[in-house]
């Protein structure tokens, strides 16, 4: 297992160098980055003395390795937009981000059981109803969840607020609980639909394999067989999912923190994109890359505890 551990990070250590090496040169083929932050109206010699200020004078290969060294030491430079480092900014909006993911991936959590039930009771109500929540659930667009919760609850009802969410760390108690509201709702209902959908259809596969009846015919307690055996192989598949939709939210829902104005990582790449401002764009990108490597790594660790059959050489 720590042969393992070591092997998969330095696996990661080269795909972080390798997506950084990508980015550098997308961002000199979409032209002088310089340029790209600065207004059209600038003096040419304004441009010029910024560039070599900043060392885009030099060679390419003298300014990727000092790109790469910066990336070691991680400073991306400082925010066109607010003058402090990017790094500053995306370490100020993660916690935001990341309190609001686990609240959403705590709550999809819910999904597990309803699709257990769900898959001991084949065709039945209640399995029915699941499949229709599921399906209505994953179709429905967030953004548009977002924008209703924001007409009922805080148009016409108006028992919740739209923004205002605090920067990190927040006030204590309904102050700060209350602007988590609407956008945990908006995004819940797609996170319990898709571990729903995923625990039920592999709960459902692995009770057709034979290994299910050869314990029956044991003479194993329906109990035993159903959560000694079958959760545990479907747990694999379920693992993933909630591996990818955790990654997903910790790097920001960019929607939905667009339309709640929450000061978390997907506004910030909002904002950055809009305002040319290069340093805030790779330094939350590089931040990105690192979430998903090390959520990755942990769901595999959790591989090997689910499955023993599982083995890393």
């Amino acid at each position: 297992m720590q042969y393992y551990l070591i092997r998969r990070a330095s696996h990661s250590v080269f795909i972080v160098l390798g997506l950084m090496a990508l980015l550098f040169f997308m961002i000199h083929i979409l032209g002088d980055p310089v340029a790209l932050q600065l207004p059209e109206d600038v003096d040419p010699k304004t441009i010029k003395e910024i560039q070599c200020r900043l060392g885009y004078c030099d060679p390419l290969h003298i300014q990727f390795v000092n790109f790469y060294w910066d990336v070691l030491r991680f400073d991306f430079g400082n925010s066109v937009r607010n003058g402090v480092p990017a790094m500053t900014l995306v370490a100020e909006k993660l916690p935001n981000t990341a309190f609001l993911a686990f609240v959403v991936w705590g709550i999809g959590m819910v999904g597990i059981p309803i699709g257990v039930i769900a898959a001991q009771r084949p065709r039945s109500i209640f399995d029915r109803l699941v499949n229709l929540f599921t399906f209505a659930a994953i179709s429905v667009p967030g953004f548009w969840l977002a924008l209703m919760l924001i007409l009922i609850f805080a148009v016409w009802v108006r028992v919740l607020p739209t923004s205002g969410f605090a920067e990190f760390p927040w006030d204590t108690g309904w102050q700060s609980i209350k602007y988590l509201i609407l956008p945990a709702i908006a995004l819940c209902p797609n996170v319990i639909a898709r571990n729903a959908q995923i625990t039920r259809a592999t709960m459902l596969d692995e009770m057709g394999k034979q290994y299910v009846a050869t314990a029956r015919a044991k003479g194993l307690s329906e109990r035993t067989v159903q959560y000694g055996h079958v959760m545990k192989n479907a747990s694999i598949a379920i693992v993933t999912v909630m591996g990818d939709e955790l990654a997903l939210y910790m790097n920001g829902s960019t929607v939905v923190e667009v339309i709640f104005a929450s000061p978390g990582l997907g506004l910030l790449i909002i904002n950055g994109i809009n305002d040319r401002d290069l340093p805030v764009v790779t330094a939350s990108i590089f931040v990105i890359v690192l979430i998903v490597l090390v959520i990755n790594l942990l769901v595999d660790v959790v591989y090997t505890y689910l499955d023993p059959r599982i083995s890393y050489k």
